[in-house]
């Protein structure tokens, strides 16, 4: 059967574009469109498509039509599952903190879950600063008395600080006087097993940033190791966040794709050459996936374990890994799952970074010619480049547009923090081997914390440095995607000219 292009070769990638183009209808018409039409159109759609199985192109349309209802019905029901309508006078509750307290002049903030409600539902929480609220830790208990209230935008500013704790699964803020409030054990009975499992995994993950502490690593070079190994990241300080933001390097903070593949690649290393054996691949992707919800299951780590079981079981098939299918179905497990994930930021740049490599790393390598790319040292070195190029291209618009920011030594960046992140995530697995043997722990904590130093001092240099980035620019959405399309527009021109080019060098 004749292909019609290539993007045939890659149905998943199709099917996850309808489901996105029905997310964004069923959300921007959730106000006129009820979640009961959604599943009807789903459901008519499906059937149809199914009754006109022998009809190709009809079959297919319908196929296209159930994604896109699948998407509206998945978007407009997790919208009214956080259409919850509050009291308008103080309550008594309990709640469950999940995510790491974060100090911030005279207030503690953190996440909490309220757990004795009808439905358990996600609040923000300002707790006055004082000795307690200071020592309060993600998986704690609280009781408190308060008003719980929508969140609303501020007023002169352009931030929709509504809408953003919306699409991250906030009902409402709320504030917490010294006598508001008390620890107490909490029932979790009415969360679901995920929610259950990640406070589960936040409690193990304060154990282990304790071990880190008690080990002497401190400051900011503990505040860097706890985000890239655990991905803990509220002790970086405001000056050495933006260092890392100016000079391009956010994304050794951010558990993604690098942190997960040196790690696979170590747990790879452990069976020798018996990559393929099917009870190898189990244990190491469950080291994997035990692993992301220890770190709180991010999305891009979650995007990155997905992709990593999807290849692991091509490879165990013999087949050639489809890198954009594993990309598209990890996509689509994270949307499924929770649509709104479309709307985070960290969403939109884990996959806009990685489908850029996936697309544009061969022809960017293939840009160096065969003779200067045969000696090792140069190829590895290109590529790096051509990686980090590709992925910079898939962000940069998206960084301008929330961040107003382009950082313009990216790739000198790169060449630090890539090889710095690969020696700091085999050291603290090996220091955490490595207790039984406390002069050799105590050799390699000293040796990690100086390799941490170094890279926050070069990505403090770079930060510094003269035209770093260029701030201040603003974007609106149709302009970002006008960028995109120009982008692949280029690229589809270059494709279409090297044919021609080869074609008429053949001819003559």
């Amino acid at each position: 059967m004749k292909m019609n292009g290539r993007i045939q070769l890659f149905p998943v990638l199709r099917l996850v574009l309808f489901l996105v183009v029905g997310i964004v209808l069923g959300e921007e018409f959730y106000s006129v469109v009820h979640v009961y039409v959604w599943f009807a159109a789903l459901v008519v759609s499906f059937v149809i498509a199914l009754f006109v199985r022998k009809h190709c192109v009809a079959q297919t349309v319908f196929i296209f039509v159930s994604m896109m209802s699948l998407g509206g019905y998945l978007a407009a029901y997790e919208l009214s599952t956080l259409d919850v309508k509050l009291p308008k006078n103080e309550i008594c509750y309990s709640a469950v903190i999940v995510s790491p307290p974060v100090i911030s002049g005279k207030v503690v903030r953190c996440d909490m879950i309220v757990t004795d409600q009808h439905s358990p539902f996600k609040i923000r929480a300002s707790i006055y600063r004082d000795n307690r609220a200071e020592s309060i830790k993600a998986g704690y208990g609280v009781k408190a008395v308060s008003m719980i209230e929508k969140p609303e935008n501020l007023a002169g500013s352009d931030f929709d600080y509504r809408r953003y704790m919306l699409y991250h699964g906030f009902v409402g803020t709320t504030f917490l006087y010294i006598d508001d409030w008390c620890g107490a054990d909490v029932d979790l009975r009415k969360l679901s097993l995920i929610e259950r499992t990640k406070i589960a995994a936040l409690l193990l993950r304060n154990k282990l940033l304790d071990i880190f502490r008690s080990l002497g690593f401190e400051g900011q070079g503990y505040a860097v190791l706890a985000a890239m190994v655990l991905g803990e990241r509220v002790t970086i300080s405001d000056e050495l966040n933006d260092d890392y933001s100016v000079s391009g390097a956010m994304h050794v903070l951010s558990l993604s794709g690098l942190h997960l593949g040196i790690i696979y690649a170590m747990l790879s290393l452990l069976f020798l050459g018996r990559r393929r054996l099917i009870l190898t691949q189990v244990v190491v992707l469950c080291a994997i996936w035990t692993y992301v919800v220890i770190v709180g299951m991010p999305i891009s780590a979650v995007r990155s374990a997905v992709m990593l079981t999807v290849y692991s079981f091509v490879c165990l098939l013999n087949r050639e890994p489809m890198s954009l299918n594993a990309l598209a179905v990890s996509a689509f497990v994270l949307l499924v799952c929770n649509p709104l994930n479309l709307y985070d930021v960290g969403f939109q740049m884990s996959f806009a970074s990685v489908f850029f490599i996936l697309v544009f790393y061969h022809p960017l390598y293939m840009l160096l010619p065969v003779k200067i790319r045969t000696t090792a040292v140069i190829k590895r070195i290109w590529q790096m480049s051509a990686v980090s190029i590709a992925a910079q291209a898939g962000v940069a618009p998206l960084v301008a547009f929330y961040f107003g920011r382009f950082s313009c030594y990216f790739l000198l960046t790169n060449f630090i923090v890539v090889p710095a992140a690969t020696v700091i995530l085999y050291g603290a697995v090996f220091v955490m081997f490595t207790g039984w043997l406390p002069l050799v722990q105590s050799w390699l904590c000293y040796l990690l914390a100086k390799v941490v130093n170094m890279m926050n001092s070069g990505v403090s240099f770079i930060a510094s440095l003269p035209y770093a980035s260029i701030e201040g620019i603003r974007l609106n959405i149709i302009q970002v995607i006008a960028i995109y399309v120009i982008m692949f527009s280029l690229y589809i021109l270059f494709v279409h000219l090297r044919k021609m080019f080869w074609g008429f060098k053949l001819k003559t």
